[in-house]
């Protein structure tokens, strides 16, 4: 009996220990660096001595509160809890209706040269992936422009006045003088919800009722068979020979649906070779973290996914997706599609994307931690986005042909795209064996590494494409909710 009794006990030892491990290297800038000072000043300011002496040696830190503590912090940090645009409001509104059109480009004075290499290829719209979002999802695609105005340029706790009234997509790198300590932070209370976070007004169009079958035809691949297709195959570099499309996709009919009021940002990138990436972001103002025993890890304002279509002279080879700091790459024949384009899985909550719909484990073992997505509303970027060309070499982005005004500065922002790290005397924060509660939002797209010569993001000395749906990953061990923030930065 005793035996029975310790077995079951001895699980819970060895969960702390998984989470105890992925916690013992922290990525430059993760949230475990960024807090340290920050935790030690919690130890001393709790007014339970049980508290202190747990957070100090068991890193639980405010897990469990007393009732009267709970009230304490409550009152004395009450002003965290009110919108800061009620605390100081801003002298003149911001107005982001324009802040797509806030480019410098004068595109009726590019030469015939300079606008075919502003182009986007069609092959690229042609291949775009679609994206399903989960249909209990409540943190939805947002706008970056709308983001903007909800938020308040901050550098270490401190709001940066000289912006304050006049920040735009156009001057965000302005704020770059303060490096990686400038954030974006909400004006409001993330825990009360504000309309502008969840984006309800961004779900994608249901199918239209009447469709032109001509450009509406969308045609879905057979699933494939579980397990793995023979020939996997390693493409480190820039290989000359992917593998052929063999399926046959059925001729089921779908209606043309997809739009969002939400843009998608497309980067387009010219490599050697005839190798072209087509990389597609999407942005959601907040990110909702994955529970573990109940307890929340994860959130932070502001969250950057993407996907990548490798093309070779126009034929699409390999496509990556982004989950949890890393990631994992297919061949073109092996993901799902509707017609000739992929199909990719946006996770509820975290955004993570995934290439089949269902539950997907990650770090932890028996699906304690776990990602799920399914077939709820479906996303066609292409229908509203704006569109850049990316020299990979001198590091400098263009608009495109397709969307010649749109601005370029906001891609150059090395800021963090939402709150940094809420301290620990903040009472919506808490820690529990080295994972936070709500962890800094993260940066950009520009240090996504879009210049890389393997198709997947991180630059370990193999990038495994596979050819076949499943579980696992090709691009490094995915993370705990929060760790991505550390990513490794890469221009």
């Amino acid at each position: 009996m005793c035996r029975s009794w310790y077995q079951p006990m001895a699980i819970v030892p060895a969960i702390l220990g998984c989470l105890a491990l992925t916690s013992a290297h922290p990525h430059p800038d993760s949230p475990g660096d960024i807090a340290t000072h920050e935790t030690l000043s919690w130890t001393e300011s709790s007014l339970s001595w049980v508290n202190r002496q747990t957070c100090r040696w068991l890193s639980d830190c405010e897990t469990s509160r007393s009732n009267v503590e709970e009230s304490y912090y409550r009152t004395l940090h009450s002003d965290q809890q009110t919108p800061l645009s009620q605390v100081q409001p801003h002298d003149v509104p911001l107005d982001s209706t324009k802040f797509w059109t806030s480019g410098l480009e004068e595109p009726e004075k590019w030469s015939k040269e300079e606008h075919l290499s502003r182009k986007i290829p069609q092959y690229v719209y042609d291949y775009t992936p679609y994206v399903h979002l989960f249909s209990g999802e409540q943190f939805w695609p947002c706008d970056i422009a709308e983001h903007l105005v909800h938020t308040s340029p901050y550098a270490n706790y401190t709001l940066i006045r000289s912006m304050e009234n006049d920040r735009t997509l156009e001057n965000l790198d302005e704020l770059n003088q303060y490096g990686r300590f400038a954030y974006l932070k909400s004006e409001d209370n993330v825990e009360e919800r504000p309309d502008w976070l969840g984006g309800s007004s961004n779900i994608p169009r249901s199918p239209e009722d009447v469709y032109d079958e001509s450009h509406d035809r969308l045609l879905k691949n057979p699933p494939l068979k579980p397990g793995r297709v023979p020939g996997r195959k390693r493409w480190n570099e820039f290989s000359r020979n992917g593998p052929e499309d063999h399926s046959k996709p059925s001729n089921r009919l779908q209606e043309r649906g997809g739009h969002s009021s939400a843009p998608a940002v497309l980067i387009v990138v010219p490599k050697e070779d005839g190798v072209v990436d087509a990389f597609w972001f999407y942005f959601y103002s907040y990110n909702l973290g994955n529970k573990v025993f109940n307890i929340r890890f994860g959130n932070h304002v502001g969250d950057w996914e993407h996907s990548m279509v490798r093309f070779r002279n126009g034929t699409p080879e390999a496509v990556y997706i982004s989950e949890h700091g890393a990631g994992e790459a297919y061949a073109y024949h092996a993901v799902e599609k509707y017609g000739k384009r992929p199909v990719i899985y946006s996770a509820t909550g975290t955004h993570a994307i995934y290439a089949t719909p269902g539950l997907h484990p990650y770090v932890l073992p028996w699906g304690l931690l776990h990602d799920q997505t399914d077939k709820g509303p479906l996303w066609d970027p292409t229908l509203n986005h704006h569109a850049y060309v990316y020299n990979y070499t001198s590091r400098h982005l263009k608009s495109s042909a397709q969307t010649p005004h749109a601005p370029v500065s906001w891609f150059n922002f090395r800021g963090h795209w939402g709150d940094k790290m809420y301290p620990m005397s903040d009472k919506r924060q808490y820690r529990f064996w080295g994972q936070y509660h709500y962890v800094s939002g993260p940066i950009g797209p520009r240090f996504k590494n879009l210049g890389r010569k393997k198709v997947c993001q991180r630059m370990q000395a193999q990038c495994v494409i596979r050819h076949w749906l499943g579980e696992g990953g090709d691009d490094g061990e995915k993370k705990l909710p929060g760790s991505e923030t550390g990513d490794e930065v890469l221009e």
